[in-house]
């Protein structure tokens, strides 16, 4: 005889079965976020990888951390050298004002100190930093450090969680941003660094040539910034640029090994001097040439920057497009801030002059398109002011 189910047994069973479906329904969205999260956390990775940059680092880093918190905003902080400063941060306007305060720099240092992150639910309470929380309406922060034992130590911070504290759960992945992100913000660091001392060198150098001859004081700027103008006139990238720029700088460098009585002798060279003047470009080239980075275009600036269109220049006496593009590119830079410059046997000629000089030559001494834009932008420049 089968059993017989009451009325109160059925809804017990719908009721479980109502938990049941509600447990599920909070699984599904935990699983849903985690998803998420993990999804957001793994387009970071991909995103960092290879970024030199240390802005570029802090923007993928904080723009991610609002997508994952549910916070008001988040900002990191850095110190790269002395003094900690605020490298960037996402917020309303005006609310990411504290960040600037000692509360923050404050925070950022706990941080570094604990070498862990660590999350403040009533910092309006708080006994230590309560007093400088209330002036800014900062209830609650989650932070963590950023290469706590590295050169570029700093702290990432959210602030206000929005639905109501930060968890245990917030904090890791704040953490795991912090992990993914401070290596590559470390990275970046040291590279902009060894790029500032790289460029501090090849501006010390360039000065040095310069003070070579009062004569050639400030001519490697000046030509630099010609070989700039144009450059970019003729649609160059910015990192084609930067190899103008340090081509530039240093294609007279081989003038170090040309005696200061004929850098600045007031008469006319002997056949004797005028062959010494010319090796300056194969002494350039020797003396740059076991830098690698210097390899290629920015050596081809310095060794070719004499080579004339129809053969006649110097070293090697090249024609046409067997003269590098970099080597053509100088020519008509430094041939137009020569004319235009002081030397110890004649005066600068006029501006106006040396560009109808620079026409006449275009397709001879100098490259005949590079010319041509050469001289409508100096004319440009010209007729403006």
């Amino acid at each position: 005889m089968s059993e017989v189910v009451t009325e109160q047994e059925i809804n017990q069973l719908i009721g479980k079965l109502q938990e049941a479906r509600l447990e599920a329904q909070k699984l599904s969205a935990a699983l849903s976020d985690a998803w998420e999260e993990l999804t957001l956390l793994y387009e970071l990775a991909e995103q960092l990888s290879g970024v030199l940059n240390v802005d570029q680092a802090v923007e993928l880093a904080l723009t991610h951390t609002m997508d994952i918190l549910s916070a008001e905003g988040c900002g990191i902080l850095l110190k790269l050298w002395q003094d900690w400063e605020v490298r960037g941060s996402k917020s309303p306007a005006g609310r990411d004002e504290w960040l600037s305060s000692g509360l923050a720099k404050e925070l950022a240092k706990e941080a570094i100190r604990r070498k862990k992150g660590f999350i403040i639910n009533d910092l309006l309470h708080h006994h230590q930093w309560g007093d400088m929380a209330r002036p800014f309406s900062v209830f609650n922060i989650a932070v963590v450090p950023l290469n706590p034992e590295g050169y570029a130590q700093g702290a990432l911070i959210a602030w206000n969680q929005k639905r109501g504290e930060f968890t245990s759960g917030d904090l890791k992945l704040l953490s795991t941003i912090a992990a993914q992100t401070g290596g590559v913000i470390e990275s970046a660091a040291l590279y902009q660094r060894l790029q500032e001392t790289f460029r501090g060198t090849i501006n010390a150098m360039a000065i040095a040539i310069d003070a070579k001859s009062p004569w050639t004081a400030g001519h490697s700027g000046r030509v630099t910034g010609y070989a700039i103008d144009l450059a970019k006139a003729i649609g160059l990238t910015e990192k084609e640029l930067d190899k103008v720029e340090i081509s530039g700088l240093l294609h007279d460098i081989g003038k170090i090994g040309v005696p200061d009585a004929i850098l600045n002798k007031p008469d006319k060279l002997t056949d004797e001097e005028w062959n010494t003047m010319k090796r300056h470009p194969t002494i350039g080239y020797e003396i740059l040439k076991d830098i690698w980075q210097f390899r290629g275009d920015i050596l081809d600036g310095v060794l070719y920057h004499h080579e004339r269109v129809d053969g006649k220049g110097y070293p090697f006496g090249l024609k046409g497009d067997e003269i590098p593009f970099m080597g053509r590119l100088l020519a008509v830079a430094d041939g137009f801030d020569a004319m235009t410059s002081d030397r110890p046997y004649r005066p600068g000629i006029p501006k106006e002059k040396a560009l109808q000089i620079l026409t006449e030559g275009a397709g001879t001494q100098w490259d005949k398109d590079f010319s041509k834009v050469f001289v409508e932008l100096q004319s440009s420049k010209q007729t403006e002011q």
